[in-house]
């Protein structure tokens, strides 16, 4: 029960940094352009692409390390990984950010100011949300972690099915 706990745990990571990435993206839209733009392909408010790398890097940073290095090295490791899923997005068909007019950028794949952001907020990710999430996998109720991350992975699936296969 306490691997199934731990799992749970992580779906609700996961959905924490879709979530948050989803709002990031929209409030960028909103600030830049004073639009909405419907960031994603789900159509749940969420950007799987952000779950993903927050979990790559909760497990990067498993151990502890200086705000400065965890900054440094997921500015790296982030950038690395946009440029890489950029590429394999757009083989599938999906071409979902252009940093064309943004300064210092790669093929408007990625770009510095960017890639600042992301270590930015990897640092909030390791230093502040990860600890939440495991704190709360130790204290809180197994049914409630458990209920969560089953209702959040139902979701995402659910989700998941209804864009792609539907």
């Amino acid at each position: 029960m306490k691997q199934f706990t731990c799992l749970c745990s992580y779906v609700i990571e996961f959905t924490i940094c879709s979530l948050c990435g989803w709002l990031f993206e929209e409030s960028l839209e909103l600030l830049v352009y004073h639009a909405y733009a419907d960031r994603g392909i789900l159509h749940l408010p969420m950007l799987p692409i952000y779950g993903f790398f927050g979990l790559i890097l909760a497990a990067l940073f498993r151990q502890q390390h200086s705000a400065a290095a965890v900054f440094c090295i997921s500015t790296l490791v982030t950038t690395a990984l946009e440029l890489v899923s950029s590429y394999l997005l757009e083989r599938m068909g999906y071409v979902l950010w252009d940093y064309s007019a943004w300064i210092l950028n790669y093929e408007g794949r990625i770009s510095l100011l960017s890639s600042l952001i992301f270590g930015a907020m990897s640092v909030l990710l390791v230093k502040c949300v990860h600890p939440l999430m495991r704190k709360m996998e130790r204290n809180a109720p197994q049914w409630v972690t458990c209920g969560m991350g089953v209702m959040f992975g139902l979701l995402l699936i659910g989700d998941a099915v209804w864009t792609f296969l539907l």
